[in-house]
């Protein structure tokens, strides 16, 4: 009866860790291991389009000349990014005064429990945010405008209704109010339980299990 009860607990350990607690980050400037990429290099994970949406190209990592007025201030984990069109040792990024610029990644949720998917970070956008969206959806409070000086905190609960389970797209919108030192900024996490099927070794080891201390149950009885 012991070693029924052992192979009951271990296969009830396998069943458990079929839904894991999982992350995906979401980091400007940083490589697929999440180290933090060179001035200059070319981000292999984020988009930007200057042109309003039209055309876009992978979104480049600012030069130091370009930084400016607090952008240096960004944490250790990520790095400003802007558009590939700038120059070493010139601060003009090419954004245009007034147009829209859009900066976006595309992330894999399949397999997640999306009602237990939140996300938490931190984000700026030089010089103007125009919002952080989500598969299209707005996120609240993040339409805030001159944002450079500091950073800001970016939250999404659990059970919200901005995630999908598949492929998601984070994006970020911002402007320039001279066309110069322009960037953006972010360090999230999304959290959610991934929702992994049983390993059917796992399965079958619960069923022998059960068998067995029916089995056993039986044997007592008569």
């Amino acid at each position: 009866m012991k070693s029924l009860k052992l192979t009951l607990a271990a296969s009830a350990l396998a069943l458990a860790a079929g839904s894991a607690h999982a992350d995906v980050i979401l980091r400007t400037g940083v490589d697929g291991g999440d180290a933090v990429l060179a001035a200059g290099a070319l981000d292999p994970f984020w988009d930007i389009s200057v042109d309003g949406g039209t055309t876009y190209s992978d979104a480049k990592v600012a030069y130091p000349a370009q930084i400016c007025c607090g952008m240096a201030t960004a944490g250790p984990n990520a790095a400003w990014i802007t558009d590939p069109s700038v120059t070493a040792g010139s601060s003009s990024t090419s954004w245009g005064v007034g147009n829209t610029v859009f900066l976006t990644r595309t992330f894999d949720l399949s397999g997640y429990d999306i009602d237990s998917v939140a996300m938490s970070g931190i984000w700026r956008v030089a010089d103007n945010s125009v919002g952080i969206y989500i598969n299209g959806n707005l996120v609240p409070g993040t339409t805030i405008n001159t944002t450079w000086g500091s950073d800001f905190a970016i939250s999404v609960l659990a059970g919200s209704g901005y995630f999908t389970n598949g492929i998601n797209t984070i994006e970020m919108r911002g402007s320039s109010i001279n066309s110069t030192w322009d960037a953006f900024w972010l360090d999230a996490l999304v959290t959610g339980d991934s929702g992994e099927v049983p390993e059917p070794a796992a399965l079958g080891l619960f069923g022998l299990g059960m068998l067995g201390l029916l089995a056993a149950r039986r044997r007592r009885r008569k």
